[in-house]
C-alpha cells in the first residue's frame, strides 16, 4: 500500500518583534474560536494557543524572554 502524505496549509499573519536587539518572527493563525502561534526557527519555544492573536503574540514573546537565544 502506498502511504499518503497530507499537507496542512494555514493562513495567518507574521508578527515581528525585537528582544535584546534580536528580531524574531511569529506566525499566528486562527484555529476555530481561538488562535495558535509559533516562533519561526525557534523549535525550543512551544506552540501557544490563546483567545486573541495579541494574547498569543504576548505568550510567545514571554516564552522567548525565558528561553536563551539559540
Amino acid at each position: 500500500m502506498a502511504e499518503q502524505v497530507k499537507r496542512t496549509v494555514r493562513k495567518g499573519r507574521i508578527y515581528r518583534f525585537l528582544i535584546a536587539d534580536i528580531e524574531y518572527s511569529a506566525f499566528i493563525w486562527e484555529a476555530g474560536a481561538s488562535f495558535c502561534g509559533r516562533v519561526e526557527n525557534q523549535p525550543q519555544v512551544q506552540q501557544c494557543r490563546g483567545r486573541t492573536a495579541v494574547a498569543v503574540r504576548d505568550m510567545l514573546r514571554a516564552a522567548l524572554t525565558a528561553t536563551p537565544p539559540g
